[in-house]
């Protein structure tokens, strides 16, 4: 498919210095649902639970899973509902925030604030080349634990496969994920199984049995957050007719589904990547049509990650953000 070793390695020598930073414009927020389970916990600065880790619990939802695309509407605004700033706590009075209840219609994550880019210091990237792109085009994500590998998909790590990481050279990567022990992952898996249509129950059937794995391997004390299959653009979808919009889209909603069950965090890339016809949006695109661009795109992708945390009292919120101290 388009993911190749040549694609990355024209990347590689076209790719910035190793100052270059990514100057990613603020993604626009999702729209915020209304809270209908109202007001559970109150979490003061001195709690006790503060320390606590941050926990998600299936909804056992299956509506209002993907965000609409921009020509869908469904928005706050347009149906007369309200939109609240952000899910998580809402301050109450001087250093008190009542923690909101999760709709128990929502699927995807809410944006919620927005973390310091601290927060992936202790967590691990598990992905394809679209991973490899963090490391290729030097994204800063605080030492984060990059696990990308060209041509991988979930039965590559289900089965133990052999892999080849850019610098650290081959290895498995639930073994590097056991060493580690991350507080938080990050799985973008998908793009490379789903090129050819009629792959989807087998990639679905894959990506569960990795999830249970991976829980096994690094326990409930780590936040495990499934991204959806990001947008192509309408050429390369037209020679990979598995990428199709539509086929993505409804991949993408059994994807979401399975990781509710599996008592993960669901994050829709969409938002932040897809444009109003449910392509990858060109000013994100790298000339390929499925990678993304080391500006614009790899921004974007990280702002929305930034944006859309599983809330903790410990988070380093930035300063302006929605629930910085």
């Amino acid at each position: 498919m388009g993911i190749s070793r040549e694609y990355h390695a024209a990347r590689r020598r076209g790719r910035p210095g190793a100052g270059h930073r990514v100057i990613g414009g603020i993604v626009w927020a999702a729209a915020i649902l209304a809270v209908s389970l109202g007001i559970t916990k109150v979490m003061e600065g001195s709690s006790p639970d503060a320390d606590a880790p941050p926990a998600y619990l299936p909804s056992g939802a299956v509506e209002s899973i993907l965000a609409p695309l921009p020509m869908e509407g469904g928005g706050a605004a347009e149906s007369g509902g309200t939109e609240i700033e952000g899910f998580g706590p809402a301050q109450q009075s001087a250093g008190g925030y009542t923690l909101l209840a999760r709709d128990s219609t929502v699927i995807r994550q809410p944006a919620c604030g927005q973390v310091d880019l601290s927060y992936f210091a202790d967590a691990a990237f598990l992905g394809d080349s679209l991973t490899v792109g963090f490391e290729e085009y030097g994204i800063n994500l605080s030492g984060a634990l990059i696990c990308g590998y060209i041509g991988a998909g979930p039965d590559t790590i289900a089965n133990r496969s052999t892999v080849t990481h850019p610098t650290r050279g081959q290895e498995v990567a639930l073994d590097v994920l056991a060493q580690a022990q991350p507080k938080k992952l990050y799985i973008l898996l998908g793009t490379n199984t789903l090129t050819t249509a009629g792959t989807e129950e087998k990639f679905l059937a894959y990506y569960e049995a990795m999830l249970d794995t991976l829980r096994q391997t690094l326990g409930d004390a780590c936040v495990i957050y499934v991204q959806s299959i990001p947008p192509v653009r309408p050429e390369a979808a037209a020679e990979k007719p598995g990428l199709a919009a539509d086929r993505l889209r409804a991949v993408n909603e059994r994807l979401a589904q399975l990781a509710d069950r599996s008592g993960c965090v669901y994050l829709d890339l969409w938002e932040a990547l897809a444009d109003a016809e449910g392509n990858l949006k060109e000013v994100c695109a790298a000339p390929d049509g499925v990678h993304l661009s080391a500006g614009n795109g790899y921004g974007a992708w990280v702002n929305y990650l930034r944006s859309h945390t599983l809330y903790s009292a410990r988070n380093p919120w930035t300063a302006g953000s929605a629930y910085a101290g």
